[in-house]
């Protein structure tokens, strides 16, 4: 039972999920004279099993839908008490029962690489590398999944469609230009066959140097290529048709007539809400892959392209290492990386820009317009050829999408019409380059005390995100991955009385004093960038991140719109940027301290007393402020992480 904005009650059937790891690997060293030779070769094998899982007894949920004052949504509404009002009405907005299969999944690897680490003089030595792996795309032991879409094919609605389209089209498109097309393919049909992506051959080439300019001055160098994976471990496959939910439709014209129960007359849908069909059943029996390129008609469909590659990154470092004395080390260097063919969630049944709106102002009339009622092309009755086939007619009939004798305008000017959502899991868009500064300062470990310290300036951003669903291209940003600023610095001091120390090395004061030694660690590190998300704003983006901060107002939170009927419908192109230079969250300053008392009773045996303060001065990290304008919450932190407040720890160890 499922109430929006509160607590849900009841759990899935629990899922069953294993997977396992199979390798074999052989390597070869040899040395000859100058050169240094590594070369070996081995594989992977990766299995996953699973499913079973689901709502095996039933799901149902409760919404502001059939509460609210307006269907369209232009009065903003929200779900606190109206979903627990449809509740106590017995009026749920969505009635579903799961049939599970289970899925046996495997993607194996293969690789080998070849490596010299040739000191060319002495001081001057290279090393040059180059790996290469197979990674075969995964498949299912019974072909029992999905695997791609075909954008082009024909679907034995199409002609309907189009046909009841032309007797009514919109204004906004012509019966010429409605094209229903496009449907999904499972294992063994696609272009790829059985595997649900394709293999990929990748090099992966390194090379490093290491020249000493002095006896206390040496400098680094390296580049190297890297793949990211795509195995059975990763991903569970689509197995829809062979793992099918029941879904009651309730309603073809949100409330006004009902297709169960009688809310009327008091009759809840709750009562039968999987009526005996005229066919004599109550659920959907899977029907494995006999839907074909209908599975996801009038549905949402998130699949992987057969096309995808994996990620490739390419990483690379300079450095300069400098000994002052003998006992600092002082260390600075440059690093870089590039990321491309990043995975990105691409949305492909997108509304295209010139239905949406622009500018500071909200726009209620487009908005309406889009979200308009016409009549449905895909009403069932359209397709009278259809009642032939038992299994497609009985989906298709499940689905409020072919029942009803109305749509939403805006579904029927999107590429895919027939479909309530597409989107390509994890398209190759996606690229990431960042640049760092790294400085180091050692202190070896000599008289007793040691120190390593860091600082790192970074500099990254990603293209990552589709600002609207129709661009191209996803949009450059500020990555939260990294922060630009990172210090920190551990030291260790021993304490310098006891045996074998400078003081007190005998007599009653070195068993008291001896032995101890104390530990500091600090780091610093920036907060991370907030997300915001589409908003009017009337000032200048430099003033968010300015003022004192304070619990109740962390970011200037002036010149916002935050009046819902003049905020942004949901047809309204990104006039705000999701990331803004200088609104951060919480930045980390953490203190660790640690003492140690070491007692010796013998040669052999010694008691070791430890304690450990962890966040030492219980600074706590709260949670990033909240950044809906239309939140009483607005510009608030509320809550705090998970990161634990000051932690003390208290050790015995006997050693013997």
């Amino acid at each position: 039972m499922n109430f929006a904005g509160y607590q849900a009650l009841g759990r899935n059937y629990t899922t069953f999920n294993r997977g396992r790891t199979l390798a074999l690997k052989a390597d070869l060293s040899h040395v000859r004279q100058k050169h240094s030779l590594t070369a070996g070769f081995g594989t992977r094998q990766f299995f996953h099993t699973g499913g079973g899982s689901g709502n095996t007894a039933g799901s149902f949920s409760f919404t502001n839908d059939f509460t609210r004052r307006n269907d369209d949504l232009l009065t903003p509404t929200g779900n606190l008490g109206h979903s627990w009002a449809a509740f106590m009405m017995g009026l749920p907005t969505t009635m579903a029962i799961d049939t599970a299969d289970d899925f046996a999944t495997t993607s194996p690897v293969y690789s080998a690489y070849v490596q010299d680490n040739f000191r060319v003089t002495p001081k001057l030595t290279l090393t040059l590398g180059l790996r290469m792996e197979y990674e075969s795309g995964m498949t299912e032991r019974y072909n029992r999944m999905l695997t791609n879409f075909d954008s082009g094919a024909k679907l034995p609605i199409s002609d309907g469609a189009k046909a009841a389209y032309s007797r009514s089209p919109i204004p906004e498109l012509s019966a010429a230009n409605f094209n229903v097309a496009g449907g999904s393919l499972y294992a063994g049909q696609g272009p790829g066959g059985r595997k649900y992506w394709q293999s990929e051959t990748m090099w992966m080439p390194r090379i490093a140097a290491a020249y000493q300019l002095s006896k206390r001055t040496v400098v680094r160098a390296g580049y190297g290529m890297f793949y990211d994976t795509l195995n059975a471990l990763r991903v569970g496959p689509n197995q829809f048709g062979f793992s099918r939910t029941t879904s009651t439709n309730l309603t073809n014209d949100f409330g006004v007539n009902w297709l169960v129960g009688d809310p009327a007359r008091g009759v809840s849908p709750l009562t039968n809400p999987f009526p005996v069909r005229g066919d004599g059943t109550r659920y959907d029996t899977p029907v494995r892959d006999a839907l074909g390129l209908m599975a996801f008609a009038g549905r949402g469909y998130n699949y992987y392209d057969y096309n995808v590659k994996r990620a490739r990154q390419q990483r690379w470092r300079v450095g300069v290492q400098q000994q002052f004395g003998a006992k600092t080390v002082v260390e600075a260097a440059y690093a870089a990386g590039y990321s491309d063919r990043v995975p990105v969630a691409q949305p492909l049944n997108f509304l295209p820009g010139q239905y949406w709106s622009g500018g500071q102002q909200r726009d209620n009339a487009a908005a309406s317009n889009l979200d308009s009622n016409v009549t449905n092309p895909f009403r069932l009755t359209n397709f009278p050829e259809l009642q032939s086939n038992a299994g497609l007619n009985q989906n298709l009939s499940a689905l409020g999408f072919f029942t009803g004798g109305i749509i939403r305008k805006n579904q029927l000017l999107r590429p895919f019409p027939h479909m309530t959502g597409l989107s390509s899991a994890e398209a190759n868009l996606g690229d990431a380059i960042n640049h760092s500064l790294e400085f180091s300062v050692t202190r070896r470990f000599a008289n007793s005390f040691t120190i390593n310290s860091g600082y790192t300036w970074l500099s990254a951003e990603e293209s990552d995100i589709f600002l609207n669903e129709y661009d191209p291209l996803p949009a450059s940003r500020k990555t939260i991955e990294g922060t630009p600023h990172r210090f920190f610095v551990s030291s260790l001091l021993e304490m310098p009385f006891g045996r074998g120390r400078r003081w007190l090395k005998s007599g009653p004061l070195s068993y008291v004093l001896g032995g101890v030694q104390f530990g500091v660690t600090y780091e610093y590190q920036t907060g991370r960038l907030l997300d915001f998300p589409n908003l009017f704003y009337y000032g200048n983006l430099a003033d968010i991140g300015t003022g004192t901060r304070t619990f109740e107002r962390w970011f200037n939170t002036d010149n916002f719109e935050r009046v819902a009927a003049r905020t942004p419908t949901a047809y309204h192109q990104r006039v705000f940027p999701t990331r803004v230079d200088g609104a951060r969250g919480q930045s980390m300053n953490e203190w660790n301290l640690n003492a140690m008392k070491t007692i010796p009773f013998s040669e052999s045996v010694r008691l070791e007393l430890r304690l450990d303060a962890i966040n030492a001065f219980n600074r706590t990290i709260f949670t990033p402020p909240d950044t809906n304008p239309l939140s009483s919450n607005f510009g608030r932190i509320t809550g705090m992480t998970e990161t634990p407040n000051r932690y003390i720890q208290i050790q015995a160890r006997f050693q013997f």
